[in-house]
């Protein structure tokens, strides 16, 4: 069983990640860390916190990360997870209690109890590059960090970045740095798996909590896409990475190299840039099979 601690910026596909981790006896989760994206970083903690407990895992340690990026300002994303990040779902407030030290001190906790733990990044790379810097043993203490970011091709905040690569650049740079094995899983992978309304919906998900939850939460979104790209769909960028980490052998395109991130103040900021090396691991495609049978064990969480 792979351990992993999960860094998230609850959005809807970082709780539809979440779910499948829990879901999957291949994965025992030790802990999540929240950091500002999709929305504040006040906001993702509350739904972390009350996710968990609807899905009867309470249990697991949460910890609250950094308020904004190394460097600029904040960058959110309501118009598409909702003005919650739960496309507006009101999940009920369990009184889970929020665990006393901050994400840093949490990744170092949770990889000194359990080296070689896989640190799987749904979000900006912030709290993963301040813990980097603070604890240099977690280079040696971290097995692995599988990261849902960036774009080779066309990004989805610019025609160059992708969302969470660009909403903290710099941190991403650190962690490519760092001496931790990657695996980036970037925009390209999501754009290459598109699902309908008509297909998620016609996957039965309606006959579980989690599954009803999860078409809930995807209400706003295929809103969004309909308003941008004239069709109700959805893409599952978070899912995907997460159903990566559950089974590597669902991925049909993987590319060895590097990446560089571009810093400087211009329309290019936050693009990655993919050149030889083998610095890291992307994942460029995935099985649409493979993935489904993986996602739709959603359906048994309570």
């Amino acid at each position: 069983m792979k351990k992993i601690l999960i860094d998230t910026d609850c959005g809807v596909d970082d709780a539809v990640a979440i779910m499948i981790a829990l879901a999957s006896s291949e994965l025992n989760v030790l802990g999540l860390t929240t950091v500002n994206g999709n929305v504040g970083v006040e906001q993702v903690t509350e739904n972390v916190l009350r996710l968990l407990p609807s899905l009867g895992r309470g249990d697991i340690p949460v910890f609250r990360g950094a308020s904004r990026p190394l460097i600029g300002q904040p960058h959110h994303a309501e118009g598409v997870h909702g003005r919650n990040g739960l496309g507006d779902v009101e999940l009920d407030d369990a009184g889970k209690p929020l665990e006393d030290t901050g994400a840093p001190e949490g990744m170092l906790r949770l990889a000194r109890e359990n080296p070689g733990l896989s640190l799987i990044a749904l979000g900006p790379l912030t709290n993963v590059a301040i813990a980097l810097n603070l604890y240099p043993e977690l280079e040696e203490l971290i097995g692995e960090i599988v990261s849902m970011g960036g774009a080779i091709g066309k990004g989805n905040v610019t025609p160059y970045a992708e969302f969470n690569y660009y909403a903290d650049p710099e941190s991403v740079q650190v962690v490519l740095e760092s001496k931790v094995p990657l695996t980036v899983v970037p925009w390209d992978a999501a754009v290459k798996m598109t699902h309908s309304e008509e297909e998620i919906c016609a996957l039965g998900f309606g006959d579980s909590k989690a599954g009803k939850l999860l078409l809930d939460m995807h209400r706003p979104l295929f809103s969004y896409i309909e308003k941008v790209y004239g069709n109700r769909a959805a893409m599952f960028p978070d899912p995907l990475t997460m159903a990566y980490v559950v089974n590597p052998n669902i991925a049909t395109q993987v590319l060895a190299g590097d990446l560089t991130m571009e810093l400087a103040d211009t329309p290019r900021r936050g693009a990655s840039v993919h050149r030889q090396g083998n610095r890291l691991e992307l994942v460029m495609e995935i099985d649409k099979a493979g993935f489904q049978s993986i996602l739709l064990r959603i359906r048994n969480l309570t």
